[in-house]
């Protein structure tokens, strides 16, 4: 990446720079990852990493993976491999979602709060269960030593 300044003005090049070619495997690519200091430093975006309006809640897997995030307009569920640099699935949400929780290591199982009252959750990237909750919620988090799921 090059990184040039005009009046006080940083313009970054993100295609300046080496590029490994697609067709390498993906052992080869880390390998050549390790060897070169360019590759190293070098800057890869995750493809379709938008939504049409708004991101309202992004959240990382545990193992550091996956990136799941929700959006608005209209309301979506998108999960992103952060190794592949693309896009793992998409669906569409009933209502806004305020809160998307992984619980597992991976996307495997993941609980969505939405505005609506409503609780979904999520297992390899389908919906499982959906509840409605007696009340307005705005968080939640849960314990993995416990598995208890805490809403507020």
């Amino acid at each position: 990446m090059e990184v040039s300044v005009n009046d006080n003005v940083k313009i970054y090049n993100l295609s300046k720079g080496d590029s490994i070619p697609e067709w390498v495997s993906s052992k080869r690519r880390r390998k050549l990852e390790k060897q070169h200091v360019g590759f190293r430093r070098s800057i890869r975006l995750i493809q379709d990493f938008e939504f049409p309006d708004v991101a309202t809640t992004i959240s990382l897997t545990p193992n550091g993976r996956y990136i799941i995030a929700a959006g608005v307009y209209k309301p979506m569920l998108r999960c992103f491999d952060v190794n592949e640099l693309s896009l793992k699935f998409e669906h569409g949400l009933d209502a806004h979602a305020l809160k998307v929780l992984p619980i597992s290591e991976d996307y495997s199982k993941t609980i969505v709060l939405e505005e609506d009252r409503f609780m979904e959750i999520y297992s390899n990237g389908y919906r499982y269960y959906r509840f409605r909750l007696p009340k307005f919620n705005r968080d939640m988090a849960f314990c993995r030593e416990a598995s208890d799921l805490f809403v507020k």
